[in-house]
């Protein structure tokens, strides 16, 4: 687990020098740092709560302090892991206390930001103490008092960011050399300012998507890029009906910032606040975000390697909420040239052009008819091949509807005739 540098959190030289300078002269042993650990957290709780002035998330502390309470009735030995669980939970406790020693009306972006990875923190850790009794007690025999998984409601937060659609590669067909360009434009090195924008620009139906989610899914992204964000520009779930708003918003939940922090935000600071808190969260990242569809031509989408300079305002732009100088890249996937231009400079475009090989619109056709187990297998291939070419026109989604019409039509033909639908078809 990842902590922050400072002097006042707990660190395993201290925890070892205060050990052996105890009067007790026995041998340092992992449990007794557990045991201190687990006292030093007990203190700092208990003097808080003698104090009177609660600290954030004082009840989840508790729930915690229970947890512990229990597992350390085990006599199993001690583990590194719930070593380490206890070095961050005082430090989380730490920060907890800095936090409410702020004494302010109206919090800043960066304090509700900072209030919700501690509320993420706790969570996680509830979820590993949890999962540390339920071993403990199916080693002791006692297993009945399992708790059902995920009966918690705390672990949705650290599910995986919001991603597209996972697309198969080995049914994609004729992407193989915009997917080597786009890589390269991608992972070639870095612009001076550390920022890089491009935009996959072509006609409906020709496969933007597709392409991005390829690129978006390929194992060296993984390795490359953390966090990577996937944001559909052309669907505005929810209730929030202003498009700038809603893709922030929707970008902060893919890094696990919660609906009531993002309120609590908007309400004291605006739009302004939302993009201050994306930024604080980003800063320093290697980040891969995907801008799926852009369709809105309003000038705020516009230069997304903008940086907010003096006398700027946040939400004069979105691309102030994106940091500079780590390394992030933005792929932009559009139908129109002049907003793609105008978002990630003329420069950076890759325009997908109509398939030019006709197998590859064939094999496309093929597998939509093939789906679900049907097997195809027309006595005028040829002919067929031919027409699949002319009427799809290069356009990955018109041979898909094609075989997809085909396909229901076996399907009723089957029906109405008794027929089996996995026998081999002839056209």
């Amino acid at each position: 687990m990842e902590t922050n540098e400072t002097e006042t959190q707990v660190t395993e030289t201290q925890v070892a020098t205060r050990v052996l300078n105890s009067d007790d002269t026995v041998e340092e042993t992992p449990s007794m740092i557990e045991q201190y650990l687990k006292s030093k957290f007990l203190e700092g709780l208990d003097v808080n709560a003698e104090g009177g002035s609660e600290i954030p998330f004082f009840s989840k502390f508790q729930e915690i302090k229970t947890l512990l309470t229990e597992i350390f009735r085990s006599t199993q030995p001690a583990s590194r892991s719930m070593k380490e669980i206890l070095y961050y939970l005082n430090n989380v406790l730490i920060e907890c206390k800095m936090l409410s020693e702020k004494h302010c009306l109206f919090r800043s972006p960066k304090d509700h930001i900072a209030i919700n990875n501690i509320r993420m923190k706790l969570n996680k850790i509830k979820t590993e103490l949890k999962e540390i009794k339920v071993r403990r007690m199916a080693s002791n025999g006692n297993i009945q008092q399992q708790e059902p998984n995920g009966s918690s409601g705390d672990t949705h937060i650290f599910s995986p960011p919001v991603t597209p659609r996972s697309v198969d590669a080995s049914i994609v067909h004729g992407f193989d050399e915009d997917v080597i360009i786009v890589k390269k434009l991608v992972l070639s090195q870095e612009s001076e300012d550390g920022f890089k924008a491009i935009a996959i620009v072509g006609s409906y139906g020709i496969g933007k998507t597709t392409l991005s989610q390829l690129i978006f899914n390929n194992q060296e992204m993984k390795t490359h890029f953390l966090p990577r964000i996937w944001v559909s520009m052309s669907k505005f779930p929810g209730n929030d009906k202003d498009p700038k708003r809603a893709i922030v918003k929707r970008m902060l939940i893919s890094l696990g910032v919660e609906e009531e922090t993002m309120d609590v935000v908007f309400q004291n600071h605006g739009l302004q606040g939302l993009l201050c808190a994306l930024h604080l969260q980003l800063l320093g990242k290697r980040y891969l975000i995907v801008l799926d569809d852009a369709r809105d031509i309003d000038p705020w989408y516009g230069e997304l390697n903008s940086r907010l300079k003096g006398g700027g305002k946040w939400e004069e732009r979105f691309g102030y909420g994106l940091p500079k100088g780590y390394g992030g890249t933005v792929i932009v996937s559009s139908r129109d040239e002049e907003l793609a231009k105008m978002m990630v400079g003329e420069k950076n475009l890759h325009h997908l052009l109509p398939l030019s090989d006709p197998d590859s619109c064939w094999a496309i056709f093929k597998d939509s008819v093939e789906k679900d187990g049907m097997r195809f297998n027309p006595s005028n291939v040829q002919d067929l091949r031919m027409e699949v070419t002319q009427k799809c026109g290069g356009i990955p989604l018109a041979a898909k509807m094609l075989g997809e019409s085909l396909h229901k039509k076996i399907q009723n033909e089957s029906s109405t005739f008794g027929g089996n639908q996995n026998r081999v078809h002839n056209t």
